[in-house]
């Protein structure tokens, strides 16, 4: 049996805030805490019963960061198949979108044929929504304007389908704008899930994009150390050669102090030799003879003695074990919270892993270091807390025995207070902090 039509008539302004009203109220109670738009397959956690969109809480509970193995308002343990479906949530949609049809009003009669003829005679309508002339949907079959929907059929008729059409006898109607209003408001809320994806696609790329500025920050510091290795290794090679030049040279000046003092005894011989007379030569023969003889048999160096090797060795300073360690959520941040960096291999086969902590009560975020696995070993550990302001990044650094043991002062229970990085801006948007660290074994230059 056909419903009656509603009317032109306009609602009242009193109808219209209370809709309002309630529509917002809606909006403010229906809205996921993680990302503050329209819950979307909204499920609760068992302990608070707060809402969250399934893929929100999902994502939040099965990221690698420890902190998040928690429900973000109560901080309770928090599983993924602990989660509870809102089922009603459907039932409560259906209730809005009724709130958004206009309000009804007294149709007029459906047989009075002037005014229906009148109404049909019109090919366009004004569109209240946006303003614009939009071309009226005809019935093929009676040419006339198709103002009802046919709930049985699934089909829109005109007023000759639905009163005199046997095909529709005892059919259910509904007005064609109550069903256009109310199927434009659900093409809304899909479009409103498209926007909603499109967001966490785009909070995607922005992560992306940050991931990449990281690795070129590591790779800008890891051509630092290889540009410190280098001049390292040069000075390393200049050392080298100084010192057997320097050793060549010794042996130089002393084989040249040695042919300046044969030379001064050579000389003197023969001046002598010229001074005398064929007798008194004679006479001087044998000592003369002898001064030679000494001479000669003083022993020259064998060269295999005072010879360097002709080699050169590089010297490379042992390398850093580079990364960051970004900290999620930092807002989130509980008195006593812990949150562990993925664990990370040296070249020496240790196993490390940064650990941050927080301690609201005294206004402190620590950081420190453990050897997860390997043997003991004196490292020296360095962090930076990234600014975009260089003159602000925080360096401290340690130099300490690990084990794998039980240790203390292996880190910085006072790194920066917490007011600190709140004020002085080292939160990034995304509500995270950066922490660069370089870990190497302690040798000679580093004790």
């Amino acid at each position: 049996m056909a419903e009656k039509r509603p009317s032109s008539q306009s609602p009242s302004a009193d109808y219209e805030d209370t809709r309002s009203q309630l529509l917002e109220y809606f909006d403010d109670i229906f809205k996921c805490t993680i990302c503050l738009i329209k819950l979307q397959d909204p499920h609760l956690c068992p302990r608070c019963s707060k809402l969250y969109c399934f893929g929100c809480i999902s994502e939040w509970l099965l990221s690698e960061s420890e902190q998040h193995m928690n429900c973000p308002n109560c901080k309770l343990d928090l599983q993924l198949d602990k989660l509870v479906k809102v089922r009603w949530f459907e039932e409560v949609e259906h209730l809005q979108r009724n709130c958004l049809e206009p309000k009804p009003t007294t149709s007029s009669n459906r047989g009075n044929k002037a005014d229906t003829s009148a109404a049909d005679a019109a090919s366009t309508h004004q569109d209240g929504n946006n303003g614009g002339v939009t071309k009226k949907d005809i019935c093929a079959k009676h040419v006339k304007n198709m103002n009802f929907y046919c709930c049985t059929c699934k089909v829109c008729v005109c007023d000759e389908c639905a009163v005199v059409d046997e095909h529709h006898l005892d059919h259910t109607f509904k007005s064609l704008d109550v069903i256009y209003d109310g199927s434009v408001q659900i093409a809304e809320e899909e479009f409103e899930k498209v926007r909603h994806y499109m967001k966490k696609i785009g909070a995607l790329v922005e992560k992306v994009d940050r991931n990449v500025e990281l690795v070129k920050k590591v790779k800008e510091e890891k051509l630092k150390e290889i540009r410190a290795i280098a001049e390292s290794a040069i000075e390393g090679l200049d050392r080298q050669v100084r010192e057997k030049v320097q050793k060549l040279q010794g042996h130089k000046y002393s084989l040249l102090a040695e042919m300046q003092d044969v030379e001064k005894s050579l000389r003197s011989m023969e001046l002598e030799l010229m001074a005398c007379s064929k007798s008194q030569f004679i006479a001087k023969k044998s000592k003369l003879f002898k001064e030679c003889n000494k001479i000669r048999m003083n022993p020259i160096k064998d060269f295999k003695q005072i010879r360097v090797p002709v080699s050169l060795k590089i010297e490379v300073p042992t390398i850093n074990e580079t990364g960051i360690f970004v900290i999620e959520n930092f807002s989130s941040f509980d008195d006593n919270k812990v949150a562990y960096s993925n664990e990370f291999a040296d070249n020496f086969g240790h196993i490390w892993r940064i650990m941050v902590w927080c301690v609201i009560s005294e206004d402190q975020l620590g950081i420190y270091i453990e050897l997860v696995e390997g043997q003991p070993c004196r490292m020296e550990c360095r962090f930076q807390l990234l600014h975009t302001d260089a003159k602000k990044v925080i360096h401290k650094q340690i130099k300490q025995y690990f084990d794998c043991g039980a240790q203390k002062d292996w880190g910085f229970r006072d790194f920066i207070a917490l007011k600190t990085i709140l004020d002085e801006s080292y939160l990034k948007e995304d509500d995270s902090l950066e922490l660069l660290y370089h870990i190497r074994p302690c040798n000679g230059d580093c004790e």
